[in-house]
């Protein structure tokens, strides 16, 4: 198993550092389809000496979840920033399905240990979104078309993904609900994650196994990556108190999920990929302005992630 991260934002101090608590690979969040901010990212992740291997967030979608007019052409950007990845020899591309595009939360300002800010759900204040959410269409998609256009999304651009050696991870919904303001959302379950590869059989459909996206809605984790140890490309790491309805994320050593049972579990199955640090508090000093991803919590996750996995390593 190997220490990934993403970088926010990404420059030469930040890199230092995740080189200097042993991150090996770096998440790349979606810059655009200009090959040469790739090709200028990878060198200076190389200049580290960590890889760059996987990408992540923003990547356009809703046209393709709901099938609206531009979908087609939103395809065919999908299908260049799998070549732009696979020329600068990346290799995990993690999407979601969310129809309001990203994850969301009502509050950036919960007070968690030692005064750092963390994140919050209440479905009771749905509505308030403190994060960089696009938003849903105004027109809702319903359960069967989400994973009809999912299928049909699948069929177009996987023969690709497989040519070029670009392996696909679909994101859980965040939050884990089966409905928010009226559009219906599908993916929030390990039943669900499994029907989504089994949708379009490939070696390159797989998942990013979210655990904090998938315990508030009570999701049993240990057994979701025995389940889906075959289909399991990416990991995300943190933690979390609460229902679907309503939560608050922690630092990654203080939430409901045990962290090191799940480090176990990963090993259990033979996990050789990536595991990054996700959302973590915002420490003192710290702006708050990217909630979830400002360094120095991440830092900190990194450490006691590293940590995790070597103590279940052998002697």
């Amino acid at each position: 198993m190997k220490l990934s991260m993403i970088v926010n934002p990404l420059n030469e101090h930040n890199l230092q550092l995740a080189a200097q608590v042993g991150v090996s690979e770096i998440v790349l969040t979606f810059p655009g389809l200009d090959a040469a901010v790739f090709r200028k990212a990878k060198q200076m992740v190389e200049s580290f000496g960590m890889k760059l291997t996987h990408l992540e967030r923003k990547v356009p979608h809703l046209k393709m979840v709901h099938n609206l007019p531009g979908r087609d052409a939103q395809v065919e950007d999908f299908k260049r920033l799998i070549r732009l990845m696979a020329e600068n020899e990346m290799k995990v591309l993690c999407y979601n399905w969310m129809p309001d595009e990203d994850w969301q939360r009502t509050s950036a300002e919960v007070i968690e240990r030692g005064g750092a800010k963390v994140t919050e759900f209440n479905l009771e204040d749905v509505g308030r979104n403190v994060t960089d959410a696009d938003g849903r269409p105004s027109q809702p998609t319903p359960v069967a078309e989400l994973w009809g256009n999912l299928e049909r999304f699948l069929n177009d651009v996987l023969p690709l993904a497989e040519e070029a050696g670009i392996r696909l991870a679909l994101h859980p919904d965040d939050p884990p609900l089966p409905s928010l303001l009226g559009q219906d959302r599908i993916i929030f379950s390990n039943d669900a994650l499994r029907r989504a590869v089994d949708l379009v059989p490939s070696s390159a459909n797989g998942i990013c196994y979210c655990v904090g996206s998938l315990h508030p809605a009570g999701e049993d984790l240990i057994g979701g990556i025995r389940s889906l140890a075959d289909k399991i490309f990416f990991v995300h790491a943190r933690n979390v108190r609460g229902t679907a309805a309503h939560f608050v994320e922690t630092w990654h050593d203080n939430g409901a999920i045990h962290m090191p049972s799940v480090i176990r579990e990963l090993q259990s199955i033979g996990y050789t990929g990536t595991i990054r640090p996700d959302h973590a508090p915002s420490m003192a000093g710290e702006t708050n302005e990217t909630p979830g991803y400002e360094m120095l919590g991440r830092l900190f996750a990194a450490g006691y992630l590293r940590g995790l996995m070597q103590a279940g390593e052998p002697g």
